[in-house]
Parts: structure tokens; C-alpha cells; sequence
């Protein structure tokens, strides 16, 4: 049985959220996520593993009119909320500490600064950026989903950010092109375990496990729950991508992440 530390993000929360400025891995991923968000105007949106916020800022930005984060490590939340109080924003984002493997109704989840808990009524985008990537079985995995459905309003839409293959030469450890790299990857029970080297100054590397169903896009489980039209935003319609088609070539043909959408009818 593979095990990550639920919070091992609490020891490196400030660092973390410099990533987008430092690597160019991050500023694909952001726009990735950019395109699959679209325009947000007015939605309710919840993000679960949601970390420091940046794709809930994206979705801010982008005209929504709330974003719930909720993630289970405390100071990725704490460092979030900073950044909106330097923003000067008040209310767009709410924050909220919990395990997302397991059913959030029954977690009495309530927001950081005592407001209202989770919307009983659901949202209309729920986003999931890199979540799957810490499930260490399919339990984790399916409790995830579960909570990922149960909150999505019919009509709603999902979207998230998962590693599709582990194996990527500019993911190696000789390479780390974009400016990450996975190192130690190793077979656990229905899928991979690594680890994830970050070459920012000063460097920093976390675990994560990836199942078989998530990378190999199979998502048996959420089909079963009832999400469809499953598909892959292009990373040939970032800007990144248009501007320096060249550099970004490797990632192109042989992406090792994605943003994956669905819907729920």
C-alpha cells in the first residue's frame, strides 16, 4: 500500500505558489486550465485540492462570482488566503480544510472565516488540478470522484489537471525540460508512485501516486457515476505553445499531463 503524507504541502506552501513564475511547466498548466475554464461569468465553481488558490484566482478572473477551495493542508490554505488579502479581494474565494477522499457532507466542513459551509445546492464548474495525482488506492480515488459528482449540478461541468504519462523523456531526471521531473517511479496496487523534483532555487520535492485509471484516461469510475463526453484540451491552443512551438515540441507529442473535461447531464 502506497502512502503519501496528506499534508506533506504544509512544508513548502510559500514556495509552492512561486511555481507558475519560475518553471515553464506551470505556465502551460495554467493556460491549459485557462482554456478549459472559458468564461466563468457569474458561475458558483468548486475546487477541490485546490491548494493555495491559483486556479481559483484563474476562475476569478475569469468572472466568476465565488470559488470554494478546499483542500486538506492547512498552510496551502493559509498562503492563499494572504494573497487575496494583498489582492484586496474580499469574498470571491472561500476556504475550506478537509479530506477530499471522503464524503464532505459528513466532514461538517465550514469556511476559514466562519462563513457558510459548502453550497447544498451544488456548482456549476467543480475542479480537480492535480487531485487524482495524490490517490494512493481506488477507495481514494473513487471518494474523490464521489465527491466531484455529488457536487456538480446537472448541466454542470468538470475539468481538472492529471499526469498521463510518467514516463516522458522531458520528464526525466537528465532532462526536466520544463523545469520539473519525476524520479523514483515505482509500481504500487492498480498504479505508479514518484516523486516530483522541482528545479526552483531552492529546489523541493513531494510524493505522488497516480492509478491506472486516471493516467490512462480509462475514468471507469466517474462514467459510472454518471459524468460524460470525456476529452483532452490541446495544448496546441495555449499561447505558449503558438509562441514557441519549437521549445514546447517534446510536451506536444508526447504529453505527460492534461486537463481532462466532462460533463454531467
Amino acid at each position: 500500500m502506497a502512502t503519501v503524507p496528506k499534508t506533506q504541502y504544509n512544508t513548502f506552501a510559500p514556495k509552492y505558489a512561486s511555481l507558475e513564475g519560475e518553471v515553464p511547466f506551470s505556465k502551460l498548466e495554467a493556460q491549459l486550465v485557462d482554456l478549459a475554464l472559458g468564461d466563468c461569468s457569474g458561475l458558483t465553481i468548486l475546487d477541490l485540492g485546490g491548494g493555495n488558490g491559483g486556479p481559483a484566482r484563474r476562475a476569478v478572473e475569469a468572472g466568476a462570482a465565488v470559488v470554494d477551495v478546499v483542500d486538506i493542508s492547512a498552510e496551502m490554505l493559509r498562503v492563499g488566503r494572504e494573497t487575496e488579502a494583498r489582492l484586496g479581494r474580499q469574498g470571491r474565494i472561500r476556504w475550506f480544510e478537509a479530506d477530499v477522499t471522503r464524503p464532505l457532507a459528513t466532514q461538517q466542513v465550514t469556511a476559514a472565516d466562519g462563513g457558510d459551509g459548502l453550497r447544498a445546492d451544488g456548482y456549476d464548474i467543480v475542479m480537480a488540478n492535480w487531485l487524482f495525482d495524490h490517490a494512493t488506492s481506488l477507495a481514494d480515488l473513487e471518494g474523490m470522484w464521489a465527491n466531484i459528482v455529488s457536487y456538480l449540478r446537472p448541466g454542470g461541468r468538470f475539468l481538472g489537471i492529471r499526469s498521463l504519462n510518467v514516463y516522458a523523456e522531458h520528464m526525466s531526471a537528465s532532462s526536466a525540460k520544463y523545469g520539473l521531473c519525476l524520479t523514483h517511479i515505482e509500481k504500487i496496487p492498480g498504479g505508479v508512485k514518484y516523486m516530483v523534483d522541482c528545479r526552483v532555487q531552492p529546489p523541493f520535492s513531494f510524493e505522488a501516486t497516480s492509478m491506472e485509471s486516471t493516467y490512462l484516461r480509462i475514468d471507469d469510475i466517474p462514467r459510472r457515476l454518471g459524468l460524460v463526453d470525456f476529452a483532452v484540451i490541446d495544448p496546441k491552443d495555449t499561447e505558449a505553445v503558438k509562441e514557441d512551438p519549437e521549445f514546447w515540441d517534446d510536451f506536444v507529442k508526447d504529453p505527460s499531463c492534461g486537463v481532462v473535461v466532462a460533463r454531467k447531464p
